[in-house]
């Protein structure tokens, strides 16, 4: 079972990120650090004061962190290099360490698609994978797996996750009783003459409608976006350094993701910082700090659905015993 340290003291970062890097880390290495920037406007993701006592820490034991995400795939400053690299500069974090936008990548085997995953997680040495948990419309709650199984690829395979899940209609089992269209977070689905009618070309490929429809009348093109999702994750996870450490920042928990200029209410209160070699139970950890009604609610999906997976696809659990700093 593998341990899931929680530091309910935000004040106490630095001092406790210092002692488990210590016995984590070989000193004076460098070390590349998977983060989420945040969406311009964005005024609930990570910004450099949430992650600078964790770099000081790191600085303090003569590493030397490096910065690392991948552009995105819709229309944002962020999905190209340099776009995405003003924005870095335009937040703050060029001040924190060096940083750098990556479209470099390998080609990786899942289930049901290959995915294009960043060279450079691949090629690192120590990685520290720091993730804001919030929640998502798509996965239900965003934290590790989610990091990794979009921001870990390539724009290409974040379309192609997307797409690989949009509905199959059955329209001879569909009775019209609107569920779908109720809970579609795109608005895609209407009713239209008893029947649903689905626009894919707004539809996001979330899964809700197919996990939701009472008569199963709704199926993915390939698979669900969770297993997709975890599929692109463990691509990156599992090729990455033995020496991987995560840390997830249960801050500022909003409705929807930092991709979002406009992530939406806070849906919880604080609870912390989590740390843990397991990417999985991190997770797993968050959601059940948070409380996993609260997410399922709001987005009609089990919040642990791709962590499901994840542990199917990886060598890691969601099992954890939390201790507390």
């Amino acid at each position: 079972m593998s341990s899931v340290q929680h530091l309910s003291d935000k004040s106490q970062l630095e001092i406790f990120s210092k002692n488990i890097f210590s016995k984590f880390y070989p000193k004076n290495q460098e070390i590349l650090i998977k983060i989420h920037f945040g969406e311009p406007g964005n005024k609930t993701a990570l910004f450099p004061k949430d992650v600078a006592p964790i770099i000081a820490a790191l600085k303090s034991l003569g590493s030397k962190p490096t910065f690392i995400d991948t552009p995105v795939a819709y229309d944002s400053p962020r999905n190209n290099v340099a776009g995405y690299e003003q924005v870095v500069r335009d937040r703050g974090f060029d001040k924190l360490a060096p940083f750098i936008i990556s479209d470099h990548f390998v080609e990786i085997k899942t289930k049901d698609f290959t995915a294009r995953v960043c060279k450079e997680l691949t090629e690192a040495k120590n990685l520290l994978v720091i993730s804001h948990v919030k929640g998502h419309s798509c996965a239900g709650f965003g934290g590790t797996i989610k990091n990794f199984g979009m921001g870990g690829v390539m724009k290409e395979s974040k379309s192609l996750i997307h797409d690989l899940c949009k509905p199959i209609f059955d329209s001879p089992t569909c009775t019209g009783c609107g569920t779908c269209a109720r809970l579609c977070p795109a608005g895609a689905i209407k009713i239209v003459e008893g029947k649903a009618q689905i626009n894919l070309n707004t539809c996001w490929g979330c899964s809700i409608c197919q996990i939701n429809c009472p008569t199963k009348s709704l199926t993915p093109k390939v698979a669900l976006f969770d297993d997709l999702l975890a599929q692109g994750a463990s691509a990156c996870i599992n090729n990455l350094p033995k020496n991987t450490f995560y840390v997830n920042l249960v801050q500022n928990i909003t409705r929807d993701c930092d991709c979002a200029n406009d992530s939406g209410e806070i849906i919880a209160p604080d609870a912390g910082v989590l740390f843990s070699d397991n990417p999985v139970a991190v997770d797993q950890a968050s959601v059940d700090l948070v409380g996993k009604d609260i997410f399922e609610t709001i987005h009609h999906k089990d919040p642990t659905l791709h962590l499901q997976y994840a542990k199917k696809y990886t060598k890691f659990t969601t099992d954890y015993q939390l201790e507390n700093l």
